[in-house]
Order: structure tokens, then C-alpha cells, then sequence
């Protein structure tokens, strides 16, 4: 084996190795949430040694900083469009149905980060909240710039705030998947209807 397939190797390796540790932090979380959550305990439920996660991360807090990115990352390609959306409207409402079609079928990533997302509003989870700060306005910055340009090409009705109701429509959708991780009565297909209604009242370019 040469030295570049070597090194190439070791990389790959490196990389197996920390999305096998995220995964298994992602699950550990959303079982027990961040607080009880142990490297040795990630690096034992990822298959390795319970020293592994500390060589690899250093610190739980760099684990958790890392781990907040990684589940953002994959929650925006899931939301993200293959093709771009023919209205303001309509991608709002794309939005919407992939966004109940995750919560209907919860992946671990995807669990860990509203619990991340919870665990930072009810503590200072230093390790957490900064990063999930930072991520949640990225994507009401993403929702409002879509807004913002319906507006200016009349898609969108003057009196809709983009800032409000992207922020409103975060609200409504993270609001929703909380209640049902706690409560499974909740009616996820009514939820969905409700808010597409409401949406396409709101953005219809005749709306008050």
C-alpha cells in the first residue's frame, strides 16, 4: 500500500469513526438527554472503546458542539428542495409536508437535536445553546429571504412581516414535533392541515 493510499486510508477510517460516535451520541441523547450523556458511554454504544470518543473530540463540550452541527446539517439536506420551489407559497408548503413527514418517522439525528434544542431553553447548556442559536437563525434567515423576495415581486402580500412569519412558522412546526415526542395522541396529519391553512391564508396575494 503506498503512502497516499495509507494516509487516505487512516482518513477514512477517522471519518467511520466519528460518524459512528455522532450517530451514537445522537441516540444517547435523545434516550436520556445531554445531561447523562458520557463519552464512555458514546464510545461503548458506537462499538469502540469508552476512551475513544475523549481521543477523538477531546471534550464532551467539543463532542456536543460538533454533534449540534452534524444534526443540523443533515436535518437542512432533508428539508432542502432538489428542485426550487415555483412560489413563496409553495415553498413554504414544501417545507411543511417534508417537515411532518420527518416527524411522522423520527430518526435519531433528528430527535437528538430538538432534544438539544429543548435541553438549551430549559438550561444553559453551554455546550449546546450557542451553536443552536447560531443554527436557528440561519435557517429563519433562509425562511425570511425567501419571503422578502416574494414580497418585492408581489407573491407575497406587504402586510406579511418575512421576519415574523418565518420566525411564527419555526415556531409552529419545532412546537408541534416537541408535543408529539411527549404525547403520542397527537394528531400529526390534522397538525400538518391546520398549518398548510394557515400559511395559505397568510401568503395568498388577495390577504388583508
Amino acid at each position: 500500500m503506498s503512502r497516499h493510499e495509507s494516509r487516505r486510508s487512516q482518513e477514512e477510517r477517522r471519518d467511520e469513526a466519528e460518524r459512528r460516535l455522532l450517530d451514537a451520541a445522537a441516540e444517547l441523547i435523545g434516550e436520556v438527554g445531554p445531561s447523562k450523556v458520557t463519552l464512555a458511554a458514546i464510545g461503548q454504544r458506537a462499538g469502540y472503546s469508552r476512551g475513544l470518543a475523549t481521543h477523538h473530540f477531546g471534550s464532551k463540550p467539543a463532542l456536543m458542539r460538533r454533534l449540534v452541527d452534524s444534526v443540523t446539517d443533515r436535518f437542512r439536506e432533508v428539508l432542502r428542495p432538489d428542485e426550487l420551489p415555483a412560489s413563496p407559497l409553495d415553498a413554504a408548503l414544501s417545507l411543511v409536508g417534508t417537515y411532518f413527514d420527518v416527524v411522522a418517522d423520527l430518526p435519531a439525528t433528528h430527535r437528538a437535536r430538538l432534544v438539544l434544542w429543548a435541553d438549551a431553553v430549559a438550561t444553559d447548556s453551554p455546550d449546546a445553546r450557542s451553536a443552536m442559536t447560531t443554527a436557528d437563525r440561519v435557517f429563519r434567515e433562509e425562511i425570511t429571504a425567501v419571503l422578502e423576495r416574494g414580497r418585492s415581486t408581489g407573491e407575497v402580500p406587504d402586510s406579511v412581516h418575512p421576519d415574523g412569519l418565518a420566525t411564527v412558522l419555526i415556531g409552529m412546526l419545532r412546537g408541534v414535533a416537541l408535543e408529539s415526542m411527549i404525547d403520542d395522541t397527537v394528531d400529526l396529519g390534522a397538525c400538518r392541515a391546520e398549518v398548510e391553512r394557515l400559511l395559505t391564508a397568510r401568503l395568498a396575494t388577495d390577504a388583508p
